[in-house]
């Protein structure tokens, strides 16, 4: 199980840079790595804990169905309005596949799964899949370079932790005022996994705890 000092690093070394995964299913497509960016680099969590899962969902089935479709489990509409993802390919989770976002503001972006855990989707203790943002002919440029996890792990106690996490910077020096929307992205998007959690009758009483450095 990782905890979020080994996920930052392993987004930040992004060992998947001299791969081809991001061409994969897009020939444009090139990573934008976060050494690329400007500014200083942005680590952050998002995390919130649950002490029982409904009988109807799994820890598994329910980051499955996320990385299937975002906004649809999320069913936000504040995460909506700011990050809306669309999966060009629709039935399947693979290394290469891209996720086209309609972002709040001038500027959209793509981003491309590169990693994701031994298992994943299957029953495991912990699992995770990795994404990195691209430049690609169809979106252009991403306004951030790096890279975010998304993940889940079961507790001591026999809970589960659902999180995501994330290494950045602006791509240029005029996306550097993005910082507050990507706070309330993030946060609209775990409010809304913890939302669906308790709807179907899980326990998932406290709050959203945030680190950022």
């Amino acid at each position: 199980m990782s905890d979020k000092k080994d996920t930052w690093e392993r987004l930040t070394a992004a060992k998947w840079a001299g791969s081809g995964i991001a061409s994969t299913n897009d020939p444009s497509a090139k990573f934008q790595l976060l050494i690329s960016g400007s500014g200083s680099n942005n680590k952050d969590e998002y995390r919130f804990d649950v002490s029982k899962m409904p009988t109807s969902l799994t820890p598994e089935s329910l980051l499955r169905s996320f990385a299937l479709d975002p906004n649809g489990v999320v069913n936000s509409s504040e995460f909506n309005l700011i990050n809306y993802f669309k999966k060009r390919a629709s039935e399947r989770i693979a290394l290469g596949d891209i996720y086209d976002i309609d972002i709040l503001g001038p500027d959209n972006g793509s981003i491309v799964i590169v990693a994701m855990s031994d298992g994943f989707g299957k029953t495991c203790r912990d699992s995770w899949f990795d994404i990195q943002t691209i430049s690609c002919k169809k979106t252009g440029t991403h306004p951030e370079c790096g890279a975010r996890e998304f993940g889940y792990n079961y507790t001591s106690d026999g809970g589960v932790s659902f999180y995501t996490r994330g290494v950045s910077r602006p791509s240029t020096m005029m996306h550097r005022a993005g910082a507050s929307i990507q706070y309330r992205s993030w946060m609209s998007m775990m409010g809304g996994l913890r939302n669906k959690i308790k709807n179907l009758g899980g326990k998932a009483d406290g709050s959203i705890a945030v680190s950022r450095s």
